[in-house]
């Protein structure tokens, strides 16, 4: 079963593209519709079954988007990177803040440090467990002085990148 939108008809549309499942379970009962089939069902009851129709819609009463579970012997698509990655700073140069983007492709000890033209650590920006995915950080250097600075990408203890930016006051 490939559900493309829930749609519950108090609290709005919540959208989960790319989820495959072969079942559902729900903490809110409901409709599931697909293809000229209609179910329906009761809170905590497992919904199971095929559908041909690229698009499934849950019709419930009082839900989030987050009382539904879903089982699957299936991989699901997700947007995760697939390998580690440190992007180049923007703005660049930049005046007093800029935007750090990275990936991880599977959950990691992170840390991203700033350092001067010297060598010297001015900044640790993260130093924290993280889940697989991108990351956007902000930093701010309106306390430091005009000049090139270095941010490196660590991931479980190793280096994986190093890039160059540029703050001007």
């Amino acid at each position: 079963m490939r559900i493309a939108t829930l749609l519950f008809v108090l609290f709005g549309v919540c959208a989960v593209p790319g989820v495959n499942a072969q079942s559902v379970i729900s903490f809110a009962g409901g409709t599931l519709e697909s293809s000229g089939v209609s179910l329906t069902f009761s809170a905590g009851e497992v919904i199971t079954g095929d559908f041909e129709s690229p698009s499934v819609q849950l019709t419930g009463g009082f839900g989030n988007g987050f009382d539904l579970v879903y089982t699957s012997n299936e991989q699901l698509l997700m947007d995760v990177p697939t390998e580690f990655g440190l992007s180049q700073n923007y703005p660049n140069p930049f005046n007093p803040s800029t935007n750090i983007r990275y990936d991880l492709p599977k959950a990691s000890d992170v840390k991203v440090e700033v350092f001067n033209a010297i060598g010297a650590k001015v900044a640790v920006l993260v130093n924290d467990r993280k889940a697989a995915g991108s990351y956007t950080l902000r930093f701010d250097a309106s306390h430091l002085a005009s000049g090139m600075y270095f941010y490196r990408f660590l991931a479980d203890g190793k280096v994986i990148s190093t890039q160059k930016m540029l703050l001007i006051k």
